[in-house]
């Protein structure tokens, strides 16, 4: 089995784009709905929470039970992800004063923890987000902040588990790719061994194996995008 990170999907827009930048990196990865978890396997590395349209503040928000998670692989919450672990552990979540969207800039970074390896306190991240952690959990480290979020980054103590507010998988966010890949090598330890094509070719040659000598029909709505 190739080494997976999972993407857990709360509904956000940039889901896809995060699978893309973790596959742009040679780690295999796969989107699964928040309420359809598959067990974590020995070949399973990491968990990342994607954002979400929704308010963790909301009564019918997405939940997910990370604990049993977070005691074997290591866990990365982008936004709503972050906020979600913050509130649950704890911590405060309220209404930013003004919706924050657009680019905005760190200020203290810590850059020897493994996440911000690399990474200068003046980066450029991306922010879209209307809720905010106001209060941290006792036994969360702040890693990074901005002049408007004091909680733009964080760690769980004793425990792999991060909390980013921006987007890192949006361009607008200048070094949110060497933040990725921070998580997935030096957090994860993967390998980065795995390319699209080889996943073309193994997903014929499994084809082949199981179909032999038997016949397929193929269906498609029409259209290029369905035949893509």
């Amino acid at each position: 089995m190739h080494e997976t990170i999972l993407i857990i999907d709360f509904g956000s827009q940039y889901t896809q784009l995060i699978a893309r930048r973790v596959r742009e990196l040679n780690v295999y990865c796969e989107i699964h709905p928040f309420h359809q978890i598959p067990p974590i396997s020995s070949s399973i590395k990491g968990l990342i929470l994607s954002g979400s349209p929704c308010s963790v503040r909301d009564a019918n928000s997405p939940q997910i039970d990370l604990k049993a998670i977070r005691n074997k692989i290591p866990v990365l919450g982008i936004c709503y992800g972050a906020q979600f672990i913050a509130q649950s552990n704890g911590g405060e979540v309220m209404p930013s004063k003004i919706r924050e969207y657009g680019r905005a800039t760190l200020e203290a970074v810590n850059s020897a923890n493994p996440l911000f390896k690399g990474i200068s306190s003046s980066s450029t991240v991306w922010m879209s987000h209307a809720d905010t952690i106001t209060k941290a959990p006792e036994n969360f480290e702040i890693i990074a902040s901005t002049a408007d979020v004091k909680v733009a980054a964080y760690k769980i103590q004793n425990e792999q588990t991060y909390g980013i507010q921006f987007h890192p998988e949006v361009t607008h966010s200048t070094d949110g790719k060497a933040l990725l890949q921070n998580f997935l090598v030096n957090i994860c330890n993967c390998k980065q061994d795995w390319t699209p094509a080889s996943f073309v070719d193994e997903t014929v040659q499994k084809l082949k194996d199981t179909i032999q000598n038997d016949q397929v029909v193929l269906g498609l709505s029409g259209g290029v995008d369905s035949s893509v």
